[in-house]
């Protein structure tokens, strides 16, 4: 039997500037693709000012969520590093009835 799912919320920090990073975006965007399409990732963005990013996920558990993490362009170029917070969603809107279930 499949573990349930849990929730990541993901602190993209950068490490270096972003004139430094910004080679990696591409990379980073496509291996953020292919967790999207394993149905892992439910959504990213950058941060305001360009100091990192957030991403939303969700795995079987915490260390699913850094090998996945590892695996980012981003880790393997050392241009960022992660803050990983497991929460468990128990208020949200209709639209996101879907992705948390129940309520």
């Amino acid at each position: 039997m499949a573990s349930p799912s849990r929730f990541f919320v993901v602190h993209v920090i950068y490490l270096r500037p972003f004139e430094e990073v910004e080679p990696w975006v591409v990379p980073h965007r496509e291996h953020l693709d292919r967790l999207v399409t394993e149905g892992h990732l439910l959504l990213s963005g950058p941060l305001v000012p360009r100091t990192g990013g957030l991403l939303l996920m969700k795995a079987s558990d915490r260390a699913a969520v850094e090998r996945m993490l590892a695996e980012d362009p981003y880790a393997k170029a050392q241009v960022a590093r992660y803050e990983v917070l497991e929460f468990s969603p128990v208020k949200f809107s209709d639209e996101l009835r879907a992705v948390f279930g129940g309520g």
